[in-house]
């Protein structure tokens, strides 16, 4: 019996291990992130809060998968092997951040050009029309001078 013969107990490595460990944390945090939007969502009667998490953990995701691709072939061409491993990690983790951030930009441009769950209120007080963010302030009733 030669050692190619032998099956080993177990065929997973420790960084396969640390990873999918890394994986589930990470998508148990999104799961987190969307739900609690929901929540908050459910508590001022708009949706707003739901779709801007849910497009940034999308864009987070598509960024960190893009970003880890690139970042392993380039790091491959660098030095193969453990530049593989480096750039993948490097590339994914930045990218993810980067595409995050700016999905949370770009989504509050394009909702707040819309007037998506944005009310225009006079104010109680003095009369005057604001622009209410029923997402983050509810339903004010005072315009920001008056408060």
């Amino acid at each position: 019996m030669t050692s190619s013969d032998v099956i080993p107990a177990s065929t997973t490595s420790s960084s396969g291990w640390i990873a999918s460990v890394g994986s589930a944390a990470g998508w148990v945090w999104d799961g987190m992130k969307v739900t609690g939007s929901v929540f908050n969502d459910y508590g001022t009667s708009t949706t707003r809060n739901t779709v801007c998490t849910t497009a940034t953990v999308a864009g987070g995701f598509l960024g960190g998968w893009s970003g880890g691709a690139i970042g392993s072939a380039v790091g491959t061409l660098i030095l193969p092997g453990i530049g593989t491993a480096v750039g993948s990690f490097l590339g994914g983790a930045s990218a993810a951040l980067v595409a995050g951030k700016a999905t949370i930009v770009v989504t509050d441009r394009v909702l707040d050009t819309i007037s998506y769950d944005i009310e225009t209120v006079s104010c109680e007080k003095c009369g005057r029309g604001f622009r209410c963010k029923l997402y983050k302030e509810g339903r004010d009733k005072l315009c920001y001078r008056c408060k």
